[in-house]
């Protein structure tokens, strides 16, 4: 059995799920006003493209952490906006990828710097460099230690400034 965590301890989670919180509001407020859509649409949006293109359904969910009716929910919006779709993965009649569209690359060029803008005024701004690249180091590992993987951040190479 754990130790009983101390004030300090407490006090990290409790702020790491309100500093989550607080952000995707922020983002979702953003993202509704520059799009159309919502925050967590975008994202699926944005895990496309960094996979490459498409993912198989349940590879998304689980990078998204989603349920798969939530994810199905989410595609289906995006399917109906043009800015995604969902194909059969060849060779697997039973798999189902998920694939950005042409429409939904455009959208993300379109808003790229209205949510750059909005990641730096509400994550980046109020920090020192050196405590970015701590929070960096510390919230990778806090991944690494739930999801198995760090991620985030991860640009592909014919999209880096």
């Amino acid at each position: 059995m754990a130790e009983l965590v101390d004030s300090i301890e407490l006090a990290v989670f409790e702020r790491l799920i309100d500093v989550g919180k607080l952000l995707e509001r922020r983002a979702d407020r953003a993202t509704r006003e520059h799009t159309g859509i919502k925050y967590t649409q975008y994202e699926v949006l944005i895990r496309l493209r960094n996979a490459g293109g498409e993912l198989r359904m349940t590879e998304l969910a689980k990078k998204l952490v989603s349920t798969p009716s939530g994810l199905t929910y989410q595609l289906a919006q995006l399917e109906k906006a043009g800015l995604a779709e969902r194909v059969i993965a060849p060779g697997d009649e039973r798999g189902v990828l998920a694939r950005i569209t042409e429409q939904g690359r455009a959208l993300l060029r379109e808003v790229s710097q209205a949510q750059n803008d909005m990641i730096v005024e509400a994550s980046i701004a109020p920090l020192t460099r050196e405590q970015v690249e701590q929070a960096h180091r510390i919230l990778g590992a806090l991944q690494l230690h739930l999801r198995g993987e760090e991620t985030g951040g991860l640009i592909p190479e014919d999209l880096a400034p």
